[in-house]
């Protein structure tokens, strides 16, 4: 699995229309609801943030999501255990790992839409490109 971009923080909370809103009066836009419980907001066409209302999130409370090549890559080690199991959400496969209580979120692209921007998450084809084009004989 290889780390390519930090995608957004998770922003876990149980009021959604809220917790938008104050990121819209600091200066936020939304990008995209993919449900009633969730928004991607950002700036500069960069998300910065997901809210989202879930009560698994909340209980991990908020934190970095690392966009990835590969969810379905990542192995446990002694010192790990899933917080998250991998799951299928709206743009490909996340998961989130506890590793002696740090909690590290993981997020692939595998089903993102056409429709929806690489760069929102802080990746572009071009980037993938010249990142597979540099890995090779490594």
């Amino acid at each position: 699995m290889k780390i390519l971009a930090h995608a957004f923080t998770m922003v876990p909370t149980d009021d959604l229309f809220d917790a938008v809103s104050a990121h819209v009066a600091g200066g936020l836009n939304v990008y995209w609801r993919p449900d009633p419980r969730t928004a991607l907001l950002g700036v500069n066409d960069r998300a910065c943030v997901m809210v989202e209302d879930d009560p698994a999130e909340r209980a991990l409370g908020p934190g970095p999501v690392l966009l990835v090549d590969d969810v379905t890559k990542i192995g446990l080690d002694d010192a790990s255990s899933w917080a998250i199991s991998p799951i299928e959400v709206r743009v490909g496969n996340y998961a989130a790992l506890d590793r002696k209580g740090i909690i590290v979120r993981y997020l692939d692209l595998s089903m993102l839409e056409v429709s929806i921007p690489r760069a929102w998450f802080g990746h572009s084809h071009d980037a993938a490109d010249r990142q597979g084009a540099n890995s090779h004989g490594n």
